[in-house]
């Protein structure tokens, strides 16, 4: 294999990735991935015995790379109603992660339950990476306010992304936020 060049897995799930996010889970076969990344199906099914598995690899390394984004923010640097909604914004600006939550949101039935509790993992975990930044800052929200500030991310981030409407300022967001939240922000 030359140096720098992916190699056949790693071709094989970017370009999955890719037609996932075109097409979602139902438009993407794997006679497709065959042709767009210009490899035999033998060696696809030789790294994926099936569409299910190539799904939940590319979930894993999608999920794994946000993740890794998401650590990066300093959560005592920015305030968190700034903090919090620039994570969930992070994630908008992933069209591999809008593709996943489009297909684990519309097409979840037809799929496997690992990768059901694995999306179900990344979410629990945005939510303890929620909970770290509160911490941090040392901000006590109870369970319904905690739900709320999520909420509230979610439609203002998330939901517009989705739809492929303008996602608001996080300013304004955050404003709106220590609105609803006061007199904790």
């Amino acid at each position: 294999m030359a140096r720098g060049r992916p190699s056949k897995k790693q071709l094989i799930l970017d370009t999955a990735q890719r037609l996932f996010c075109e097409r979602g889970y139902q438009g993407t076969t794997i006679d497709l991935v065959v042709q767009s990344a210009g490899v035999s199906k033998p060696t696809v099914y030789s790294h994926f015995p099936s569409k299910q598995a190539l799904w939940q690899a590319m979930l894993e390394q999608a999920i794994a790379a946000s993740q890794e984004q998401r650590a990066r923010l300093d959560i005592e640097a920015t305030g968190w109603f700034e903090l919090i909604p620039a994570g969930f914004a992070q994630l908008a600006a992933q069209p591999q992660m809008l593709a996943i939550y489009r297909i684990m949101l519309g097409e979840q039935h037809k799929m496997e339950p690992e990768s059901r509790a694995l999306f179900s993992a990344f979410e629990e975990g945005l939510e303890r990476w929620c909970d770290r930044v509160l911490q941090a800052q040392s901000v006590n929200l109870d369970a319904q306010q905690r739900f709320m500030l999520r909420a509230l991310c979610r439609e203002g981030v998330l939901q517009p992304a989705l739809r492929q409407q303008s996602i608001p300022m996080i300013g304004d967001l955050a404003t709106l936020i220590q609105r609803a939240l006061a007199p904790l922000g």
